[in-house]
């Protein structure tokens, strides 16, 4: 008899662990979101050193968002961010920190690292590292990827640009 209820015990306790692992696991995939948005940008770019053999620089950039998703989530931000890169042997690497704001003044800030990445079309990876208000709590990253640059016959001086940054991924924000 004893037997017998020590088993009934232990299968409520193995039933009870096995749906807690599902619930856990089922209520994080459905707090994973994508993200998939576009900075519009205009840069101004400061040289430490610009030659063939090595090009050290760093931008400051801000810019627009436009959310390619249907919710809109991150439509009308505004970005900042700070770039300190090198070209050398046509690859790009470097760091970029970037702070975007949305209406209500609160922000996210990410974190964006090229390594050896084409020149001409970087792409990188990014990440989550810190969000104030509705924000708070956000983590997740993906990728990051130049899709127009140009320095057009109106810019404004040899040391500016503008372009587009795709940004995709996904996010989870803590409630």
């Amino acid at each position: 008899m004893n037997i017998k209820k020590n088993m009934v015990i232990w299968v409520f306790i193995g039933i009870f662990v096995i749906s807690s692992w599902i619930l856990f696991f089922v209520s994080s995939a459905k707090a994973q979101q994508p993200v998939d948005f576009t900075d519009y940008f205009y840069a101004t770019v400061v040289y430490l050193s610009s030659s063939q053999e090595l090009t050290i620089f760093q931008s400051d950039v801000k810019g627009v968002i436009r959310d390619n998703l249907e919710n809109k989530k991150f439509d009308n931000l505004t970005s900042h961010c700070l770039r300190l890169a090198r070209i050398s042997g046509g690859k790009l690497s470097g760091t970029t920190y970037s702070k975007f704001t949305d209406s209500d003044g609160d922000y996210f800030i990410t974190e964006t690292i090229s390594e050896n990445a084409p020149a001409t079309v970087p792409e990188a990876s990014w990440k989550f590292i810190q969000g104030t208000g509705k924000w708070k709590g956000i983590t997740g990253g993906g990728i990051a990827k130049f899709i127009f640059m140009t320095r057009g016959k109106q810019q404004a001086s040899p040391t500016t640009f503008q372009g587009n940054l795709r940004m995709t991924g996904t996010f989870e924000l803590l409630k």
